[in-house]
């Protein structure tokens, strides 16, 4: 079943309203084994709404539009689409009296103008507008569809969830299913030459989808007869990645890595300490954005200053003076100090350059140290990035993540 979906609105083009609609909906779409195939946007204006809508009724078989069928002057869907379909608009009376219900029941006037939002098109089914007064519209011409209904989230969401998703389902002639698969360690031009030919997954399809904070995340998916069938070629394609590239995949169910992260420590009894200097908080952020990380997470220490990684974590001034602030010696330092004091079981500590200033030749602008210190062990690793200020600050929280992972991944395997 192709789905297209048109979203009308001058806001939309103008960037005064962020288009939350659309991800919704497909987003909804997905969630019942439906996929949508093309996505546009137009104004409030009824050649460009025409226009879209010969676009959308020659190759889809499902056309889904929101906005415009307000009671204002630039809400134009309504006439708009009896024109397309060479259809008349008559006035109900039984649409009109919801909405004079709604008026009434709040103890208000009916606006003039209000009436217009009951003429509606002779062949087309009106849609129960549960949380406003505009009805939607269903055309259902020619095997294929279309459904029209309000720009206002509340009132969308309504229609979507009451009758235009049933109507789909009940139409649906085959099913889509996608799964996301979290990797982290390697960009995605590594994971990609680490796979091969994508054709190997067939009829999976399978796209990249990086990120500065989350590193690459892979969609498989797949489009079959039954839900059965989709779950069947899906879990071949799962396995053919493990072997892979199973090293860098943290979750198969789309946790995050400091989700997976809590878990293991969660199951092994560890407690969490985290120095932070370029970072500044970043990496504890996000690991106390997850509920019930306070029975992992000790504590964190922001240490911006050469002073506050002496007096807070005990790192030697000697040391500073030789090495400099942002070296391998003092991150070592920062995460044994940040374990030492905290009585953490594993501590992690990040010190480098975000930029834009403040670089040299010897140590330019992206350069991080990180250091992990555990009860067993301690070690620093070496990067350089080569983003903006916050680019890189968002990298290096995401390499100390990673290495923290793969620091517990060792203690398991151990």
């Amino acid at each position: 079943m192709n789905i297209e979906l048109i979203a009308v609105g001058d806001e939309l083009l103008l960037g005064t309203t962020l288009d939350r609609n659309s991800n919704w909906i497909a987003s909804r779409l997905t969630e019942n084994g439906l996929r949508l195939r093309w996505h546009e946007t137009v104004g409030d204006n009824e050649s460009d709404i025409r226009h879209q809508l010969r676009r959308a009724w020659n190759r889809a078989e499902v056309v889904l539009l929101t906005g415009g069928l307000g009671p204002t002057h630039d809400d134009i869907t309504r006439p708009v689409l009896a024109r397309f379909f060479e259809d008349d608009l008559l006035f109900r009376d039984d649409l009109m009296e919801p909405i004079r219900e709604r008026f009434r029941a709040r103890g208000l006037d009916i606006p003039p103008g209000t009436e217009v939002m009951a003429e509606f098109p002779v062949r087309a089914r009106p849609i129960p507008n549960l949380h406003g007064s505009a009805p939607g519209i269903h055309y259902h011409e020619d095997q294929k569809q279309l459904f029209a209904m309000p720009g206002v989230p509340v009132e969308m969401r309504g229609m979507m969830e009451s009758y235009v998703l049933p109507s789909l389902m009940e139409y649906r002639q085959d099913h889509y299913g996608f799964r996301t698969i979290k990797t982290t360690g390697r960009g995605e031009s590594h994971l990609a030459a680490l796979i091969g030919d994508p054709l190997l997954l067939k009829p999976v399809e399978l796209a990249f989808l990086p990120s500065i904070d989350y590193g690459v995340t892979l969609r498989i998916s797949a489009t079959a007869d039954s839900k059965q069938q989709v779950n069947a070629v899906l879990d071949q394609a799962e396995e053919f990645l493990k072997q892979r590239i199973g090293g860098f995949i943290y979750s198969f169910s789309g946790k995050l890595l400091e989700t997976v992260i809590l878990d293991v420590m969660r199951q092994r009894g560890l407690k969490l300490a985290v120095a932070e200097s370029c970072t500044g908080g970043i990496i504890s952020s996000r690991i106390i954005s997850i509920p019930g990380s306070s029975d992992v997470f000790e504590r964190g220490f922001i240490t911006y200053s050469d002073g506050s990684k002496t007096d807070l974590l005990g790192v030697d001034p000697a040391i500073i003076a030789t090495q400099g602030a942002v070296s391998g010696d003092v991150a070592q330092a920062m995460a044994d100090g940040a374990r030492q004091r905290s009585g953490a079981d594993i501590a992690m500590a990040v010190t480098g350059i975000a930029g834009p200033s403040g670089g040299t030749s010897e140590k330019p602008v992206g350069l991080v140290y990180i250091g992990l210190s555990d009860r067993e062990h301690s070690e620093t690793h070496r990067f350089q990035f080569t983003g903006d200020r916050d680019t890189n600050r968002r990298r290096a929280a995401q390499a100390a993540l990673n290495l923290l992972w793969m620091r517990l991944q060792e203690t398991r395997n151990g």
